[in-house]
């Protein structure tokens, strides 16, 4: 591997912070809108299946795989990127 030198090391730990803490801000927000919404999911059903016609079960699975691939979106784009940094960082010599 090549050396890094100190800026580049300094430039490479604020990046990774700076993704440490939009994955924990995106959790966050993630948490606040959603607790809302697995709350008024009765209510929300209503005003979705008098536009279209949709089971329950369906509705419910819609739903929380919805949940699921932001929760996944938030993985991919930020917290790995951010652990493969750390990662290179400390196997760097």
């Amino acid at each position: 591997m090549t050396a890094i030198d100190d800026k580049t090391r300094a430039t490479a730990m604020f990046i990774s912070s700076v993704l440490f803490r939009a994955t924990l801000a995106g959790f966050v927000l993630l948490l606040i809108t959603c607790i809302p919404i697995l709350f008024l999911t009765d209510q929300a059903y209503a005003i979705h299946s008098s536009m279209i016609d949709i089971p329950r079960d369906q509705y419910n699975a819609l739903l929380f795989s919805w949940l699921g691939d932001m929760k996944m979106l938030i993985i991919v784009l930020l917290l790995l990127p951010a652990i493969g940094i750390r990662w290179a960082l400390k196997k760097a010599p």
